[in-house]
């Protein structure tokens, strides 16, 4: 699948296969230089060989190019 209209129809929200993260997730990065921080989807960037997205970081340190291998969805800790 190419990512050339894709990229519209990710944008738009909707479900693409293969590509778990959608616009403004939250996610914490796993592996590479940044892992343990913690971040923003801010765009999908390629599908193949796997997702690659750009990152917003909350560090405030810029965007980063990152595989969906590296990144999951944010774990938030509860209050209570």
């Amino acid at each position: 699948m190419n990512l050339r209209g894709v990229g519209d129809r990710w944008l738009a929200g909707e479900s693409i296969p293969g590509v778990t993260f959608g616009l403004h997730d939250g996610v914490d990065l796993l592996g590479g230089p940044h892992a343990g921080t913690s971040g923003a989807i801010l765009l999908l960037l390629a599908l193949h060989p796997e997702p690659m997205y750009l990152v917003g970081l909350q560090t405030g340190a810029g965007d980063v190019r990152v595989p969906q291998s590296a990144l999951r969805l944010a774990v938030r800790s509860r209050r209570g």
